[in-house]
């Protein structure tokens, strides 16, 4: 049986074996040596894209001056092949490392910077190499450049255009295939869920700080060692080689244009932008290239800000509705919002790969004394403590501004409280990042869907299982044997947890595709599928029917009852607070105005009156 791993190892070493003989006899033939030049410069350039896609389009991070990482590629193993004497066996892989090194100073303010401040920081890194430091004689050879030899040993050089391009093409599928095993492993994942909102991404157990300098140094490894392609293919660099409008203008244009996150995309667009120019009906119209490459730009922007990738993308889920809704039957995906039937969560036994946890002590499975938060002159929380035993389900509930979703994320780490503990599982926890509370056991859902809505229900399923995932980086670059057992094994997980939602059928439709109920069961799916020990649902039945809302009270009991997990739960359904909660806390203005069980609450004035308006029958 073919495995992805194998695919990988077969493909690159058939290539590998074939293609350097099929250009040494056949293609000067063909075609002449200019036109192999050109191809060449088309391989280098979709090196470069990708590795750009890599980091704008997976995991969201913007990058104007991705020329610098290609020229730091360049004179590094130029300096390496011209003055040391060495083969680009040598100098291509320094490239790389030189590549991720910077790449990896460059991102440690990304570590705090999104958006436009990134975007100049790393606009002035390109500024600052090609007017400064390529300049310089001790790194690139002062402002004549460096000659780059196409050295293999010794006084052997590669000088033909058309072997040259076979060892380029070489290198870009390696590029590719490293590309892939990004987005098939827990790497590609977690840059998805950063780059759609690096909240969730946490609350997921997804070092967010790790994850973004990871994606920059893969990113500028893979530009180093492209810009040491480009170096080679040209047999020289100087500063002026990498300006802005040169390099960095053009792969923004390639990777937006082709679709941000679309490998395939980017690729096609690299290639079309390198030899759209060159077509002989076009050869009076050199310069416009760039004219051409911007108007594209602005049209993709804003009519398909995914590129065209997504329109094709778009079109294929219209014909993917269509054909979904005629083969259903009556009824059969009748929207959760009106047939208020959500199925039976998944109950799904511990997963293997997870650590073991400590044992309580107590009773209490989570306990919050004196929290408090403020936000300048705010105070958001204000002296708030609870406690949630296991096996119970625990409301918090009052009025709009009380509290009490920042309470939440106090208690899940999003938000550093100011002072007080939260102690889980008998440890303090107050001082630890949400990824790590997320490894201890405490799962949750958002107000607004906690989900990466570019990905599909069943890759949403993967991604909640990212704290099981256990391989490393380097086994997911290269799609290892642990790492395919691993990811088999998740996968095998999720289509179980599809199997209990019964959603088998949307397993490969994207999230976004699905109603607003359909999207909430996933979420609540996704956050059974690692058998966490704490489950906080941030209201819940938001935007469903009443219907659905009485069906969501019926599963909360079945998640304490059947599968003796412990909830805590925000919400402002009065009634289905009241029909499934052993015990409520109401806050008010940060402070916790009273506290017991669902009758003597409903039945306390100050409650009343904060909160209900007018006394309710629990």
């Amino acid at each position: 049986m073919l495995t992805p791993r194998r695919t990988n190892v077969l493909l690159v070493a058939f290539l590998a074996a074939v293609l350097p003989p099929l250009t040494y006899r056949l293609m000067p033939a063909w075609f002449p040596s200019s036109f192999w030049l050109l191809l060449g410069y088309a391989a280098v350039f979709a090196a470069a894209a990708l590795s750009l896609n890599l980091l704008m389009g997976y995991a969201g991070q913007i990058s104007l001056g991705h020329a610098a990482l290609l020229g730091i590629g360049a004179f590094t193993s130029g300096l390496i092949t011209s003055k040391l004497g060495q083969s680009m066996a040598v100098g291509i892989p320094a490239a790389a490392l030189a590549g991720g090194l910077v790449a990896l100073l460059v991102g440690l303010p990304a570590l705090r910077l999104k958006g436009l401040y990134l975007a100049i920081i790393t606009l002035s890194l390109g500024y600052m190499m090609v007017n400064s430091i390529f300049r310089m004689s001790i790194f690139a050879g002062g402002s004549a450049g460096v000659e780059m030899p196409r050295r293999i040993a010794g006084d052997l050089l590669l000088n033909n255009h058309a072997d040259y391009l076979a060892m380029s093409l070489v290198v870009l599928l390696g590029i590719w295939l490293v590309d892939s095993n990004v987005t098939r492993s827990k790497l590609g994942r977690a840059f998805a869920a950063i780059r759609e909102d690096e909240a969730v991404a946490q609350a997921f157990g997804i070092n967010v700080s790790r994850y973004k300098l990871m994606a920059f140094v893969l990113s500028g490894a893979i530009a180093g060692l492209a810009g040491a392609l480009y170096g080679h293919l040209s047999f020289s660099v100087s500063a002026d080689t990498f300006s802005f409008e040169k390099i960095s203008l053009p792969l923004v244009i390639m990777v937006v244009v082709g679709g941000l996150g679309s490998r395939v995309g980017v690729a096609v667009a690299a290639f079309f932008f390198m030899l759209f120019p060159q077509l002989p009906v076009l050869n009076n119209l050199h310069g416009w290239d760039l004219v051409i490459g911007a108007f594209l730009l602005m049209y993709t922007v804003a009519r398909h800000p995914g590129g065209f990738t997504e329109m094709i993308a778009e079109a294929r889920d219209r014909r993917r509705k269509r054909a979904l809704a005629k083969a259903a039957q009556p009824g059969q995906d009748e929207d959760i919002e009106e047939k208020g039937a959500i199925p039976k969560l998944p109950s799904l036994p511990r997963p293997s790969g997870l650590a073991e946890r400590p044992q309580v002590a107590g009773a209490n499975l989570l306990e919050v004394e004196d929290v408090r938060v403020a936000f300048g002159g705010l105070r958001a929380v204000d002296g708030a403590s609870l406690e949630v035993p296991r096996g119970q389900i625990v409301g918090l509930i009052g009025p709009n501004g009380a509290g009490k979703s920042t309470l939440f994320n106090a208690i899940s780490g999003l938000v550093r409280p100011d002072s007080g503990v939260v102690r889980f599982l008998g440890q303090e926890i107050q001082d630890l990042a949400p990824h790590a509370r997320a490894e201890r056991g405490i799962a949750r859902t958002f107000q607004n869907i906690g989900l990466a809505k570019s990905l599909t229900v069943r890759q949403n399923l993967l991604l909640a299982q990212h704290i099981v995932a256990g391989y490393n980086p380097v086994q997911a670059l290269g799609f290892t044997r642990k790492t395919a057992r691993v990811e088999a094994e998740l996968l095998e997980r999720a289509d179980q947890a599809l199997a209990a939602l019964d959603f088998e059928r949307f397993a490969h439709e994207p999230l976004r595709n699905l109603s607003h109920g359909q999207q909430r069961i996933v979420e609540i799916g996704c956050a059974l599928v690692t058998a966490p020990e704490l489950i906080m649902l941030d209201e819940p039945s938001a935007g469903m029917s009443p219907g659905a809302a009485e069906n969501l009270a019926l599963r909360l009991r079945d998640l304490r009852d059947e599968l003796g997990r412990t909830v805590l739960l925000i919400e402002h359904n009065v009634p289905l607070v009241l029909d499934v909660c052993d015990y409520i806390y109401v806050l008010n203005y940060g402070s916790v105005l009273a506290h017991g069980s669902t009758a003597m609450i409903a039945r306390q004035p100050e409650v009343i009156g904060a909160y209900f308006g007018e006394e309710v029958v629990a």
